[in-house]
């Protein structure tokens, strides 16, 4: 921002040296290219009105060399900025890149534009300081309209420059120092007054109800005097005063000194005896106006005093836009901080889950299949060398060898199905593993309509999740009937199983030491981007639910 001050300052200073309308509108077009680092720069003069639809001159520079715009040229880069009609333009062969324009005006009447045009686009603070410099641009053709209205006024010109220049310091200064945008707000007002003799500089604020009403951070601003001050609607396309400031750029300034007295019914209103008032912008976003009351000089606000409040306004929006940015940068920095936080925290807990599940895998290992492998053993130990095995002692030692295989499988299934990678494996799968309830006395159920073209990953892990809840359910729940239903939602698989059995209070059971499958199901669903809950009720059975995205 202060590069793009300081080019303009000096774009502002160098603007002053023209001395009549031609050479301000060559020098306009030499200096904008520079400002904006453009390739193409126009100004083109002509028609009074409220929109540019013709041009009598035009002076333009390409960035470069020393040539200028051909006519086609002229008004397809004005068309491109916006100013005039596409078809306005003649060489429609020609591809144009982004432009952006401002239209000039004197009192009101548009007098022609100021456009530019480059490949890229251009950034907030670029398309602020071009706003900034097209409204020098006005007041220095406004002052040329002849040498000797040029020269009768040059000091007041020069007066406003320097204004200009020390509103734009100050608000730099005010950027940094002020605590929030309400004391940077009270700050540039104080710097406003003081600079245009203003007894009070007040900020009003568009809403998002469309009402434009006054914001804390003024000048000498009275609890009385605010009291006068109402809301007012403000819309584009109406007719009334603050919209036509808001949004049609025009520059209020009344005195009840002036003849005839213009306005003297908004001075009564507001119960003063001066009032300007010009936009409070940032690019094309409307925040409002900025406005001064009672001039503390004879014959109330000057031309040079509008000058310096649209300069304060369009800087100031610039400012609030910035501010606005930091505030959002600050966060989007607290938010990915968090996200950061829980995903270290996401990892701590995977750790710990997979250091578990191997440590239950052994332990299952240890305390089933082994344990039947060791009793099996013993069994063989028992029989001698060379005697007649009896059938009970044969049949024993069958079942323990059975039991063990068994259980061995029933491992491995959890672990891994076989069935998983074939396409309707996971409903194979499922089914499988409640073929396994019936040894535990419960009834199953499973309603399930999801696609067959799912990874294999994806299949994995929505197994996984169906059976660590139903391997919770034969555990803990003494149900009889388990349902586990599978369906698509919002773009994910939506999981629940639900048992009959005699449920358990969710928290207490959440911090129990070495409670790992409810850990697991959560770990594993936040893991994939998903999300888990669990409802249970002591004596009403117990509903686990899991959403996986299926990207």
């Amino acid at each position: 921002m202060r590069d793009v001050l300081d080019r303009l300052h000096a774009a502002s200073r160098e603007l002053e040296g023209a001395r009549d309308q031609s050479e301000v509108a060559q020098t306009a077009a030499d200096l904008v290219l520079a400002l904006t680092r453009s390739a193409q720069a126009v100004v083109a003069l002509g028609g009074l009105g409220h929109e540019l639809d013709r041009y009598d001159r035009s002076f333009s520079r390409v960035a470069g060399g020393s040539r200028s715009l051909t006519e086609a040229e002229v008004a397809e880069l004005l068309a491109a900025a916006g100013l005039l009609p596409a078809g306005a333009a003649s060489a429609r062969g020609h591809s144009h890149g982004p432009a952006i324009g401002s239209l000039l005006r004197i009192h009101g009447q548009v007098i022609g534009a100021l456009a530019v045009g480059r490949n890229a686009g251009y950034t907030d603070t670029e398309r602020l300081a071009f706003e900034v410099f097209g409204s020098q641009v006005s007041a220095a053709l406004s002052g040329s309209s002849s040498w000797d209205e040029r020269w009768q006024s040059v000091e007041r010109v020069e007066r406003a420059h320097e204004l200009a220049v020390q509103v734009l310091i100050a608000l730099s200064s005010h950027a940094v120092k002020g605590r929030n945008l309400t004391d940077f707000y009270s700050r540039l007002a104080r710097t406003v007054g003081d600079l245009v003799g203003a007894t009070r500089v007040l900020f009003w604020r568009l809403g998002e109800d469309d009402m434009l009403s006054p914001i804390a951070g003024g000048y000498r601003v009275d609890p009385e005097f605010l009291v006068r001050l109402k809301p007012t609607r403000c819309e584009p396309g109406r007719d009334d005063l603050a919209s036509q400031v808001v949004f049609n750029d025009l520059i209020f300034r009344a005195s009840k000194t002036d003849q005839p007295p213009e306005f003297a019914y908004v001075l009564e209103i507001l119960g003063v005896s001066s009032a300007i008032s010009v936009p409070w912008r940032a690019g094309e976003e409307r925040l409002g106006i900025v406005a001064a009351y009672d001039s503390t000089r004879p014959g109330g606000f000057s031309r040079e005093d509008t000058w310096v409040l649209q300069t304060a306004g369009l800087a100031a929006g610039l400012v609030t836009r910035l501010w606005q940015a930091q505030d959002e940068l600050r966060r989007s920095v607290e938010r990915l901080t968090k996200v950061d936080s829980a995903r270290q925290m996401l990892l701590k807990n995977m750790t710990t889950v997979v250091e578990k599940e191997r440590k239950r895998f052994v332990t299952e290992l240890h305390d089933d299949a082994l344990q039947k492998l060791t009793a099996a053993e013993l069994q063989v130990a028992r029989l001698v060398a060379g005697e007649k095995i009896d059938a009970r002692s044969l049949e024993r030692l069958g079942t323990l060898l059975e039991q063990t295989e068994s259980s061995l499988r029933r491992l491995v299934f959890d672990v891994r199905p076989p069935a998983l990678e074939n396409p309707d494996g996971l409903a194979q799968s499922i089914l499988d593993r409640l073929a396994m309830l019936a040894a535990w006395g419960i009834k199953p159920d499973l309603d399930i309509d999801v696609p067959l073209d799912m990874t294999l990953d994806l299949k994995t892990l929505i197994f996984r999740q169906v059976a660590e809840a139903l391997g919770n359910a034969e555990r803990h729940s003494k149900a009889s009937a388990v349902r586990v239903s599978l369906r698509v939602a919002d773009g994910g698989v939506l999981g629940v199983v639900h048992d009959n059995g005699q449920g358990f209070d969710v928290a207490e059971r959440s911090n129990l030491p070495g409670h790992l499958g409810l850990l697991a199901l959560r770990e594993r669903a936040l893991m994939a981007g998903g999300s888990y809950k669990i409802a249970s009720t002591p004596g009403e059975g117990t509903t686990v639910e899991f959403w996986i995205p299926l990207e």
